[in-house]
């Protein structure tokens, strides 16, 4: 089996899957964008899971049922304080490379463009029914190059945020 560019950066090829001439796109990004959360922002969290597992208290009169919202915004808080790493892409005509993960382009259903401030992020859509989304972001300089790619692999779906997607944007997280 040969390796294609970088050893071991993309999916080896097999004997049954031909040899393709390979346009490959790299750039470095963050793994998430990030939002500096004031203590405010920590205040208010501290502030709703107490008021919270306050209701659940009185409703349910179980210690663990009124512990739950606080140890989902304990770990909520450690999450958001989390700093994205700098990860490595690499996109060719079979598939993306993220850090050491390879994902093929056989993985998706469709992919979509979303803006998010100076960024653009890509949003893989999996054709698996319980999968999870896969989000990039690159360079706006580089989204040319990036969809002219991509559009040859996979079709081009138009995406609406849900209301947890929309909640997640307007807390900043």
């Amino acid at each position: 089996m040969a390796e294609t560019e970088q050893e071991g950066f993309f999916k080896p090829e097999t004997d049954t899957e031909p040899a393709v001439n390979n346009e490959a796109v790299t750039w470095q990004a963050s793994e998430f964008v990030h939002h500096d959360k004031s203590v405010g922002w920590y205040f208010t969290l501290v502030a709703t899971a107490v008021l919270v597992s306050a209701v659940f208290y009185l409703i349910t009169k179980d210690v663990v049922s009124a512990a739950v919202p606080l140890v989902c915004a304990l770990l909520l808080a450690i999450y958001g304080a989390r700093h994205p790493r700098q990860l490595l892409y690499q996109m060719d005509t079979r598939g993306i490379q993220i850090g050491d993960k390879y994902h093929d382009y056989d993985e998706f259903r469709s992919f979509s463009l979303m803006p998010e401030g100076a960024f653009t992020s890509i949003i893989f859509m999996p054709l698996r029914r319980f999968a999870m989304t896969t989000t990039i972001y690159f360079a706006p300089e580089d989204q040319e190059r990036i969809t002219a790619l991509l559009t040859g692999s996979l079709p081009y779906e138009e995406h609406q945020l849900d209301a947890t997607d929309r909640f997640i944007k307007n807390i900043r997280f």
